[in-house]
C-alpha cells in the first residue's frame, strides 16, 4: 500500500463524486456546496472548473464520451464539457428545494440510480442543519422517467453493484448503515433489503467504490479513513488519510488500480490543512470499469 498523495489541493467545501474519464485521461469531481464541477487532466496537470447555480451532487459517464449525466440539487441534466452545453433531462425528486438529490451511480444496464435527502445547502452554499428521513432512492431510465425504489433515508450515500450483478448496495449516513439488496439484472430491479454493515466505526458511511473481487471501499466521514469490506461484510483493510472527512472514491487510471478520493473542508478542524483536497492512492486491487448511462438514439 502506497501512502495517499494529495493530487489537487482543491480546498472544496464538500468534494464529491470522483469520476474517471478513460477517453480523456482525466478525473472529474464536484464541490456540492461550492456549486462546481472540476476536472484534473493527468498528463498535463491542468485543472478546469465550471460553475452552476445550485449544488452539484453526482456525475456519471454516458454512452456518448463527450457528455456526462449530472445530478444537480434540483434535477438531472446532460452536460457537454467541451462547450458547457446543459440540457435538462429528468426531475425525479418532486420536493425540491425541501429535498435535494445526492449520491448516484449508473448500474450495469446503463440505468441511473440517485438518492435524495433533506436539502442542507443554502442559497449561497452555506451549510444548513437538517434532520429527518425524507430521502428516497430513485431509478432513472434512459427515457428520463423516474420511479421510487426505496424510502426513509436521512442522507442517501453509496450506490454500488457487485461484480456478479446479483447485489446492490445503498446506505444511509446518519443511521450508520449500508444495506444490501438483491439486484435483478434482467430488469434493473431491487428487493430483499437487509443490513450489510451497521454501527461500524470510525465515522459514518459516505460514498463507495467496488473492486473486481467484490470488495466495497467505503469512505468514512468524520472517520479519516476508507474501509474495505469483504462480500461478507467484514473489514479487510483500513486505509488512513491525513484528513478527517472522506466523502467518496473511484477507481481510475489506465489500469483502474488507482483510487481517487474526494474530501470535505466542511466540519474539518483548523489542524486539517489538506481538507477539501483530492487524493490518489495506488492500491493492491483493480476497480470495475465505470458503467455508462445509456442514452437513447
Amino acid at each position: 500500500m502506497t501512502t495517499p498523495r494529495l493530487l489537487v489541493d482543491a480546498r472544496n467545501i464538500v468534494g464529491e463524486s470522483p469520476l474517471w474519464h478513460p477517453e480523456e485521461g482525466s478525473l472529474y469531481w464536484t464541490d456540492v456546496n461550492g456549486f462546481t464541477i472540476q476536472r484534473f487532466i493527468l498528463d498535463s496537470g491542468r485543472t478546469d472548473c465550471w460553475r452552476f447555480g445550485e449544488p452539484v451532487c453526482t456525475l456519471s459517464l454516458t454512452t456518448d464520451a463527450e457528455r456526462l449525466l449530472v445530478a444537480l440539487g434540483s434535477r438531472i441534466i446532460l452536460w457537454r464539457p467541451s462547450n458547457d452545453e446543459r440540457v435538462n433531462f429528468a426531475s425525479p425528486e418532486p420536493k425540491w428545494p425541501y429535498n435535494r438529490l445526492n449520491d448516484g451511480a449508473t448500474d450495469p444496464n446503463g440505468v441511473f440510480w440517485v438518492g435524495s435527502m433533506r436539502n442542507n445547502v443554502g442559497a449561497h452554499g452555506e451549510d444548513v442543519e437538517v434532520s429527518g428521513k425524507s430521502g428516497s432512492l430513485y431509478r432513472v431510465m434512459p427515457d428520463g422517467s423516474g420511479s421510487v425504489q426505496d424510502t426513509g433515508f436521512g442522507i442517501t450515500n453509496t450506490l454500488a453493484w457487485s461484480p456478479d450483478r446479483k447485489t446492490f448496495y445503498c446506505g444511509c449516513s446518519p443511521s450508520n448503515v449500508i444495506y444490501a439488496y438483491d439486484y435483478g439484472a434482467a430488469d434493473s430491479s431491487i428487493s430483499n433489503r437487509r443490513p450489510f454493515i451497521a454501527g461500524v466505526e470510525p465515522g459514518l458511511p459516505d460514498g463507495s467504490a467496488m473492486d473486481e473481487e467484490g470488495y466495497l471501499w467505503n469512505c468514512r466521514f468524520f472517520g479519516g479513513c476508507i474501509l474495505r469490506f469483504s462480500p461478507a461484510g467484514t473489514i479487510e483493510r483500513v486505509v488512513k488519510l491525513p484528513v478527517s472527512n472522506i466523502t467518496n472514491c473511484a477507481f481510475g487510471g489506465p489500469s483502474l488500480e488507482t483510487l481517487f478520493v474526494t474530501t470535505a473542508a466542511l466540519h474539518a478542524s483548523k489542524t486539517d490543512p489538506c481538507a477539501g483536497g483530492v487524493f490518489e492512492i495506488p492500491v493492491r486491487a483493480r476497480g470495475l470499469p465505470t458503467a455508462r448511462f445509456r442514452l437513447r438514439e
